[in-house]
């Protein structure tokens, strides 16, 4: 991905992510309040993440951004979208906030809308799905915020630190349609 492109709105801009924002990505990404509403848990070292970045990012298989606070110009999340399916027109989004002071306010919701935008107009996608955790219900009501609705439920899905849960499937479609 061109490592110019930026995507704006009112609230956040959205860039891609590089190598130097790796330290950033692993302090959010490890932190217990986003470890808590994540699917898997483990944490990730610095090198982890860049190698990620080198073999996943620059190399175009997910589109991954860093969202930024305009008013502050200030780092606060990573937005993404992987499993990019080109045949079947869909990919999986995937979001954090990681500062913990610009949770709420529509950030997230700003650059879900962001990243699914440039999703449906430049990368030619139908379908942007999402897994969430059925107890994640802020992250529910944010993602329907965003224009995602609830297509199923699947019980007992994933293991999360030696118990199942249940994890919901969302979807956002380019022609506004819902399931």
């Amino acid at each position: 991905m061109d490592a110019s492109i930026k995507l704006e709105g009112e609230k956040v801009y959205l860039t891609p992510m590089q190598l130097d924002d790796a330290e950033d990505f692993v302090r959010w990404r490890n932190s217990d309040l986003i470890k808590s509403k994540f699917i898997y848990r483990k944490d990730i070292t610095v090198e982890q993440q860049r190698q990620w970045i080198s073999t996943k990012v620059l190399t175009d298989e997910v589109v991954q951004f860093v969202i930024w606070d305009k008013q502050d110009n200030k780092k606060i999340g990573s937005v993404y979208l992987q499993h990019i399916d080109k045949e079947n027109k869909k990919c999986e989004f995937g979001i954090l906030i990681g500062e913990e002071a610009y949770l709420g306010g529509g950030r997230g919701t700003e650059a879900n809308n962001l990243i699914c935008d440039y999703g449906f107009k430049h990368m030619d996608m139908h379908k942007i799905y999402l897994r969430v955790l059925a107890e994640n219900i802020p992250a529910r009501r944010s993602y329907t915020r965003a224009g995602f609705t609830e297509e199923y439920k699947s019980h007992d899905d994933v293991w999360v630190e030696g118990q199942p849960e249940d994890v919901i499937f969302m979807s956002k479609y380019s022609d506004g349609s819902t399931n």
